[in-house]
């Protein structure tokens, strides 16, 4: 009797919808000693860049660096893994040795500022790779315009 009772709790507790809600995201977490990571949250010089400006609503620019990711040719390797609140996480392969890099965004409303995160997933250097790939999506995201206005 009781374990019937305990067996209807558990599967009510699996089904029911969490009640919490996402609390937005700051800070991402500190790039390795590795020369394979850029961040504009870094305190060492050799590992920061500047953030992207955010010009418009998080949902705004959210859905134009979706756009831009998945149309641009320089970045046909991409995937979004993760989309939470002010938080987007990429997987980018490289086309040599099928590496896998994670690149993350944190749009800021607060402070009108697009940060972000580009590391490599193993080994120890990149080449540049991480910079050179911040500096081409940097670009790119200034210089594009969305050409239907999402509904915001």
């Amino acid at each position: 009797k009781y374990l019937f009772l305990i067996i209807i709790f558990i599967s009510i507790s699996c089904t029911t919808k969490s009640r919490s809600t996402f609390i937005e995201k700051t800070k991402l977490k500190p790039c390795p000693n590795s020369p394979n990571c850029v961040s504009t949250q870094e305190t060492r010089k050799r590992k920061r860049m500047r953030p992207i400006t955010l010009k418009h609503t998080s949902e705004y620019a959210k859905t134009k660096m979706k756009l831009l990711l998945e149309n641009e040719d320089d970045f046909s390797n991409t995937t979004l893994v993760e989309e939470k609140g002010n938080y987007q996480h990429y997987e980018f392969k490289t086309k040599i040795g099928k590496f896998i890099d994670d690149v993350e965004f944190i749009f800021d409303e607060k402070t009108n500022q697009i940060h972000f995160r580009s590391a490599s997933r193993k080994g120890y250097g990149d080449f540049g790779k991480n910079k050179r790939r911040m500096k081409k999506i940097r670009r790119a995201y200034e210089e594009s315009t969305i050409t239907s206005t999402p509904n915001f």
